[in-house]
């Protein structure tokens, strides 16, 4: 098989030749964040199996309005490693503000302040005018002839209850969920339907393969109750499943966290590949609990911690690699860092060795498996 052929047999449902291996984020061309990485990126072009990423102009909240609706400057704050990054949002009903803290040495960013500080802010949020930007396939179309047979091209969606949360962070969600849980299914459902305009909008395009996106891990448990993922993310995101299903098309879905309490539901609902599946401590279930749970229904991409490339001995890399390859062997299943290999800006020389041996290692071990 080819990569591509590879990776939509794992979608569809179909056994591949061998279990795929990934590197997240490696494309040609991709930007490194430090020079090291690029012998990861250009080994990764070579011989992983390629996710590259297309779309369309798209704003959940305001559509084609963000630039008359909002306005955003960035001010120094005490101390030289970080900066404020204000953002202001005028509506209807009055002003929304929020504050990123924003690194200036290239590390991850904090929320400050949230957008959304009040229940009626969403009021507020959902005041805004909204229309939709014209669709346009052609960068879409450009990514796939660019790799080719590489890999696979997938067409990026946001998330509804990933949209509001970003505006109220995880303690409002929360609480919200319990004692405005109306409002906040209002707000999601508003969303949704933006989400799935823009979904028909790429099939009747002509856009019927990968579709993927991220945002449940926002919307489980613990940070949630039960009854909250299935009426703010299993309720709502079925649809859109269905929808895409219909058409032909097949989805990829990005949740860190414990599985083992929602991955069922993540079949039910229609997920075709759920990624990173993490095993323990940081997730709850290892590659073969997973498939255990799940048989053949849904695709699995993981089961490497980042942080063990980071840190790991080469022989306790090897080990990891084979234990999930071995739980993964004649299923439909993606080896895979459970995030990207290009976002440590000061990496160490274990770090890049490591990034190197595990595509070496998981691509000589997925093949050698394949034979036996």
């Amino acid at each position: 098989m080819t990569r591509k052929q590879r990776l939509m047999a794992i979608f569809e449902g179909r056994a591949p030749d061998r279990s795929a291996v990934k590197v997240w984020g490696v494309s040609p061309g991709a930007q490194s964040l430090h020079p090291a990485y690029d012998a990861v990126r250009d080994l990764g072009v070579e011989k992983t199996d390629l996710f590259g990423g297309g779309g369309s102009a798209f704003n959940i909240y305001f559509g084609t309005h963000s630039r008359e609706l909002s306005e955003q400057f960035t001010r120094p704050t005490a101390s030289p490693d970080w900066n404020d990054v204000v953002t202001i949002i005028h509506t209807p009903m009055g002003d929304l503000q929020g504050i990123h803290l924003q690194s200036t040495k290239k590390r991850p960013g904090y929320e400050k302040e949230y957008c959304l500080k009040e229940p009626g802010d969403i009021r507020k949020l959902l005041s805004l005018p909204y229309d939709a930007f014209p669709f346009d396939a052609e960068g879409f179309h450009k990514a796939e002839e660019q790799l080719g047979d590489a890999g696979v091209v997938m067409f990026g969606l946001d998330h509804p209850a990933y949209a509001l949360q970003r505006m109220t962070g995880s303690e409002n969600f929360a609480l919200w969920s319990i004692e405005h849980a109306d409002l906040m299914t209002e707000a999601i459902e508003v969303f949704a339907e933006r989400v799935r305009a823009h979904a028909k909008a790429a099939l009747a395009a002509g856009i019927g393969g990968i579709f993927g996106y991220v945002g449940p891990e926002l919307c489980i448990p613990p940070l949630v109750s039960p009854p909250a993922f299935e009426r703010f993310c299993f309720d709502i995101d079925k649809p859109l499943m269905d929808l895409i299903h219909d058409a032909g098309g097949r989805v990829w879905m990005h949740c860190h966290g414990r599985m083992r309490r929602v991955i069922v539901r993540f079949a039910d609902m229609g997920i075709d590949v759920l990624n990173p599946i993490e095993p323990p401590p940081m997730g709850d279930v290892t590659m073969a609990e997973a498939f255990e749970l799940i048989g053949d229904r849904m695709g699995l991409e993981g089961n490497i911690e980042t942080h063990d490339i980071m840190t790991a001995t080469k022989e306790q890399l090897r080990a990891k690699i084979h234990d999930s390859l071995s739980a993964g062997k004649g299923r439909r299943m993606i080896l895979c860092p459970s995030s990207g290999y290009n976002e440590n800006p000061e990496p160490t020389a274990r770090e890049i060795e490591n990034w190197l041996f595990y595509i070496e290692e998981g691509v000589r071990v997925a093949e050698e498996m394949a034979t036996d």
